[in-house]
C-alpha cells in the first residue's frame, strides 16, 4: 500500500514538472557590442516579454514567456553561427531568437546567415542586399530601402552628391542607388569612414563645391556621432543638405535645436507609427517612447511579433484539435530545429507561417511580414527642413499602396510610392515666390495698354479685367513657372507670386550685412523662391543658392541712337577755336590790305604797268581791294586765280600766304572728322576700356542692382575704375530703376549711357520711338537663376526642371516668344543700318545750312547789284586802252 502511494506521488511530481516545463515559451535574445552595453536593451526585451505575459490574448494563464540571453562579440561569421546553433538553438530549446548585427559587425548579415541554419530568426538591422536571407527583418529590406532612396533623391533632383558610409557591406546596400546614377545623371562621390578620418573628410567638404551629402552607416549611433562632429567642424551649416539614409535615427531635442540654429537642411526618415502607443505600452525604461533609438523600438516590436505568432499558432492548433489540453499546446512544435551538420536545408519552422498572419501597430509602425520574412505594409515618413521647419513632415513613402489606402480609407496622392510635397518655408502647401516688376520678365496685367512706360507685351483680349492671385502677372517668368509645374507635378509645386516690397533685386549693406530686395526676402525666410532677372553673382551665391541658369545674358551699353542725337548744326566749326577763326579772318584781311598796297605802290605791279601802257588798261584793277579779297579767299581754299602778283614783293607775300593756308586747311581737315561723327562714338563702346577711354558720355546703372554689385565687387582694374567713376561722378549717374535709366538716356541727347543686362535693354531698345541703341559686345557675361535658401532642396528640383525644359526646346520657345518678337525698330534698310558707321544728312546738316546761307547771301547781293544797276546808269568814261 505504501509503495502504491509512493508511485502515485512520484508520477504526480513528474507530471507537474513536465507541465511546468512545457508551459514555457523561451525567446532567445543575443547582445553584441552596443546592445550588450548596460542593461537598457535587455530591459526593453524583458519589458516586451512582460507585456506578452500580461496579455492573455498571446498566451493563456497556463503559459509563460521567458528570455534566454547570450552576449557575443566576434569578428567571424563562423564563430557567430557556432554560438547561435550550439549554445542557443541546441541547448536552450528556443521558440524564436532575436539577433542584432553588432554581435559581428564585420559579418555580412549574420541574422540572414543564421536563418539558413534554423528558424525563426529576427534581424534588427539593415541586412545585406540580395543575400537570400529568410530571417524576419524588422528593418525594411535593403531592396526596399534602395528603391526608397532612389525615389527620394529623384524628388530632390540632386545632380551631384557625396555618399559617406562606414562599412563596405553598407555601401553594397546602396548598389541600386549607384546603378540608378546613370539613368538619372547623378554624379556620385563616395567617401568611407575609417578610424578618426572624418575631420579630413570635413575639410574636403568645406573646400569642395558639392554640398549634398547622403550619410549611411551600420548603426544609428554612428550616424549621430558623425552629425556631432560635422557640427563642430562647420560642415553642418547653411548651404549644406544632409540626408540621413538610416531610418529612424534618434536626435535628442537639444542637439536638434543646435542643428536648427545652424540653418542646415536636414532630411531624415522614420517609420510611421501611432502616437497613442506611447501611453499604452508598459515599460520600466524612464525615457519617453518617442525618444527611444530605432533599434530599441525594433527589438520591442520583434518580441511582440513573436507573441502574435505564438498566438496564431495556439489558435490554429486548437482549431485543428479542439480536444487537445491547452497546457500541452505550447511550446509544442514551435521549438527551433537544430542546425544541420551538413549543407542540407533545415526543416521550416511551423511558426514561420503564423508569424506572417497578423498585422499590428508597434513602436516602429505597422509590423507585418511577407515573402522571405521581409517587412511589408509599412510607410516611411519624410522629415525635411531648415531652421524652424526642421521637424516638418514633407511626405510619405508607402511600401504597399493598396494596404495604405485600405488602412486610412483615403486615396494615395501620387502615381508612385513616394508622395512628398515641395519644400516650403511656411507650413502651407503653397510656395511663396517673390519677384520684381521688370518687363518682359514680369509685369502687372491690369496696366493701361496705352501706357508708354509699360506697353503691352502680348495682347490677350480674353484676359480677366479684375485678376487675382497669379493672374495679376504675365511675362516670361510666369510662363516659365507654368512649364516648371509641368515637369514637377502640380501637387508638389503649387505657388503664389508676389512683388517684393522695395522693388529691388537685392544688395548687401557692408556695415549691417543686411540684404535688401528679393535676396533679403529669401535669407529672412519670408519667401521660398526669388524669380526674376536675378543675376548670379559671387556675393549673392555665398548667402543663397541658385538654380542652374535659365537665361544667359550680359552687361551691355544702352545709348541714344546717333540718328536721334541733336548736335550743334555748325559743329564743323569746332576744329578751330573761336580765337583761331578770328585770327584767321584778321590774317586774311591783313593779307588783302597789304597785297592791295603792294599792287598800288610797286612800279612792277599791274597798276603801274597799265599806266605805262605795258598791259591792258583793265589789268590795272587786277589787285584792287575787291580783287585782292577774292584772290586771298580763293587761294585759302586752294582754288585757282585769275592773275598773280608781278612784283617780287607781292610774290613773296603770296608764297607765305599759300603756306599759311595750306597748313590751316590740312589742320582743319584732319580735326574735322571727330566733330562730325561725335554722336557716333558711343556706338563703338564695347568694353570697360572703351568706356574709360572716352569722355563725351557719362554712364551709370541701377543703384544696388546686379550691375552695380558687379563693378563694386570686381577685382579687375578696369572694372574698378568704372566703379570709381559711377560712385563719385557728378551729377550722380546712378538711377533707382531700369525705367529711370532708360528715360535718362532718351532725355540726355547722347550725353548719358546706361549699363544693364542685355535682355532688359533689348526689350527697351526695340520699342517705339526706336531712338535707342544697344552697342555691340558685352562688358561682361552674366546669368539669371532662381534663388532659394542656402541648401534648399528646391535648388536641385528647379535645376532639374530647367534642364528638362532645355532638352525639349521649351526654353528656346519661351525666349523667342518674349524676347524675339517682331518690332518696327528692327525693320531697318541696309542704308539705315549703315548710317551708324557713315556720315548721314544729320551729321552734315551744318554743311547744308552753310550752303543755304551762301545761296541766300548770293541772292541778296544779286538783288543789291541789280537795284544799283537800275538806279545808277553805267559811266561813259572808260580808261583808254593800254599797251602791254
Amino acid at each position: 500500500m505504501t509503495g502504491r502511494w509512493i508511485f502515485l506521488g512520484t508520477l504526480f511530481v513528474v507530471l507537474c514538472i513536465e507541465q511546468t516545463f512545457a508551459a514555457q515559451v523561451s525567446i532567445g535574445a543575443m547582445f553584441g557590442e552596443e546592445t550588450g552595453d548596460g542593461d537598457r536593451y535587455k530591459n526593453i526585451i524583458r519589458d516586451a516579454i512582460q507585456s506578452i505575459n500580461q496579455n492573455v490574448s498571446y498566451l493563456s494563464d497556463l503559459h509563460l514567456a521567458t528570455i534566454s540571453e547570450l552576449k557575443l562579440t566576434t569578428e567571424y561569421t563562423y564563430s557567430a553561427i557556432q554560438d547561435i546553433c550550439n549554445t542557443m538553438v541546441r541547448e536552450r530549446r528556443l521558440t524564436a531568437m532575436i539577433v542584432p548585427e553588432d554581435i559581428c559587425k564585420t559579418c555580412r548579415d549574420v541574422a540572414g546567415v543564421a536563418s539558413h541554419a534554423s528558424m525563426p530568426i529576427f534581424g534588427l538591422d539593415q541586412g545585406s542586399l540580395n543575400s537570400g536571407s529568410v530571417a524576419f527583418k524588422m528593418y525594411p529590406s535593403p531592396e526596399d530601402v534602395g528603391q526608397f532612396l532612389i525615389e527620394i533623391l529623384d524628388y530632390f533632383k540632386w545632380r551631384d552628391f557625396i555618399v559617406i558610409y562606414d562599412y563596405e557591406e553598407i555601401f553594397r546596400n546602396l548598389e541600386p542607388v549607384i546603378s540608378a546614377g546613370n539613368m538619372y545623371d547623378w554624379n556620385i562621390t563616395s567617401r568611407q569612414l575609417t578610424n578618426d578620418n572624418f575631420p579630413f573628410l570635413a575639410e574636403q567638404l568645406r573646400e569642395g563645391r558639392v554640398k549634398n551629402i547622403l550619410l549611411y552607416t551600420q548603426a544609428e549611433s554612428t550616424t549621430y556621432n558623425i552629425l556631432q562632429q560635422a557640427m563642430k567642424l562647420g560642415v553642418m551649416s547653411s548651404g549644406y543638405h544632409w540626408v540621413l539614409a538610416n531610418i529612424g535615427v534618434f536626435i535628442d531635442r537639444t542637439f536638434l535645436e543646435r542643428i536648427s540654429l545652424n540653418q542646415v537642411y536636414l532630411t531624415r526618415f522614420t517609420l510611421n507609427y501611432t502616437q497613442e502607443l506611447n501611453y499604452a505600452v508598459p515599460t520600466t525604461i524612464n525615457v519617453p517612447l518617442r525618444d527611444w533609438p530605432f533599434r530599441e523600438r525594433l527589438a520591442f516590436d520583434s518580441v511582440i511579433a513573436i507573441g502574435h505568432g505564438v498566438r496564431r499558432y495556439r489558435e490554429r492548433v486548437m482549431q485543428q484539435d479542439p480536444g487537445l489540453p491547452e497546457f500541452t499546446i505550447l511550446p509544442g512544435n514551435t521549438i527551433m530545429r537544430e542546425c544541420p551538420s551538413d549543407r542540407s536545408t533545415p526543416p521550416e519552422s511551423p511558426l514561420s507561417n503564423d508569424l506572417q498572419y497578423y498585422n499590428f501597430e508597434g513602436l516602429s509602425g505597422n509590423v507585418a511580414f511577407g515573402e522571405n520574412g521581409n517587412r511589408v505594409n509599412y510607410s516611411i515618413m519624410v522629415i525635411s527642413g531648415q531652421g524652424e521647419t526642421i521637424e516638418q513632415i514633407r511626405g510619405e513613402w508607402a511600401q504597399n499602396i493598396e494596404f495604405w489606402e485600405d488602412r486610412w480609407k483615403s486615396q494615395w496622392r501620387s502615381n508612385t510610392r513616394m508622395s512628398v510635397d515641395a519644400y516650403r518655408q511656411a507650413s502651407e502647401r503653397i510656395l511663396k515666390i517673390v519677384s520684381i516688376e521688370q518687363p518682359p520678365f514680369l509685369r502687372l496685367t491690369q496696366y493701361d495698354t496705352d501706357d508708354d512706360d509699360r506697353p503691352v507685351i502680348i495682347d490677350n483680349p480674353d484676359r480677366n479685367p479684375n485678376p487675382i492671385g497669379n493672374e495679376r502677372f504675365e511675362g516670361y517668368i510666369m510662363d516659365l513657372l507654368k512649364e516648371i509645374q509641368n515637369v514637377i507635378p502640380a501637387d508638389k509645386f503649387e505657388y503664389e507670386v508676389d512683388l517684393v516690397s522695395d522693388n529691388k533685386y537685392g544688395s548687401r549693406n557692408l556695415f549691417s550685412n543686411e540684404w535688401t530686395g528679393m535676396i533679403g526676402e529669401i535669407i529672412r525666410g519670408r519667401a521660398d523662391i526669388a524669380a526674376g532677372p536675378l543675376t548670379i553673382t559671387e556675393d549673392r551665391d555665398s548667402f543663397v543658392d541658385f538654380s542652374i541658369p535659365f537665361m544667359r545674358s550680359g552687361i551691355q551699353v544702352l545709348i541714344k541712337h546717333p540718328s536721334f542725337v541733336h548736335e550743334y548744326p555748325f559743329s564743323m566749326m569746332y576744329p578751330f577755336g573761336v580765337e583761331v577763326w578770328f585770327l584767321n579772318a584778321f590774317a586774311m584781311a591783313m593779307f588783302t590790305l597789304i597785297l592791295y598796297c603792294v599792287n598800288k605802290m610797286n612800279p612792277s605791279e599791274w597798276r603801274a604797268l597799265a599806266e605805262n601802257g605795258d598791259v591792258y588798261e583793265e589789268n590795272a584793277d587786277n589787285f584792287n581791294l575787291r580783287n585782292s579779297s577774292w584772290f586771298s579767299m580763293s587761294t585759302m581754299f586752294l582754288q585757282s586765280y585769275d592773275a598773280s602778283p608781278r612784283s617780287h614783293a607781292g610774290r613773296v607775300l603770296t608764297g607765305f600766304w599759300w603756306v599759311f593756308c595750306l597748313i590751316m586747311v590740312f589742320l582743319y581737315g584732319l580735326n574735322l572728322s571727330p566733330y562730325m561723327t561725335a554722336a557716333k562714338k558711343a556706338a563703338f563702346i564695347r568694353t570697360a576700356k572703351d568706356l574709360l577711354e572716352q569722355i563725351q558720355v557719362n554712364y551709370g546703372c541701377v543703384k544696388e542692382g546686379s550691375t552695380y554689385d558687379f563693378f563694386k565687387n570686381s577685382t579687375d582694374p578696369d572694372y574698378q575704375r568704372v566703379w570709381g567713376y559711377i560712385s563719385t561722378a557728378y551729377p550722380d549717374p546712378l538711377v533707382d530703376f531700369v525705367s529711370d535709366g532708360v528715360r535718362r538716356v532718351r532725355e540726355s541727347n547722347g550725353d548719358y549711357a546706361f549699363l544693364a543686362e542685355s535682355a532688359i535693354l533689348k526689350y527697351e531698345a526695340y520699342r517705339k520711338p526706336c531712338d535707342l541703341l544697344i552697342t555691340d559686345g558685352f562688358i561682361t557675361r552674366s546669368m539669371y537663376g532662381f534663388a532659394v535658401q542656402a541648401g534648399s532642396p528646391l535648388r536641385d528640383q528647379l535645376s532639374y526642371a530647367i534642364e528638362k525644359l532645355y532638352e525639349d526646346g521649351t526654353m528656346d520657345k519661351l525666349e523667342q516668344r518674349w524676347f524675339d518678337y517682331n518690332s518696327d525698330c528692327e525693320r531697318e534698310t541696309l542704308w539705315e543700318r549703315q548710317g551708324l558707321y557713315s556720315l548721314t544728312a544729320v551729321d552734315l546738316q551744318g554743311v547744308y545750312y552753310l550752303m543755304l546761307i551762301g545761296v541766300g547771301c548770293a541772292l541778296m547781293v544779286y538783288f543789291i547789284e541789280l537795284l544799283a544797276f537800275m538806279l545808277m546808269p553805267p559811266s561813259s568814261t572808260r580808261r583808254g586802252k593800254q599797251n602791254f
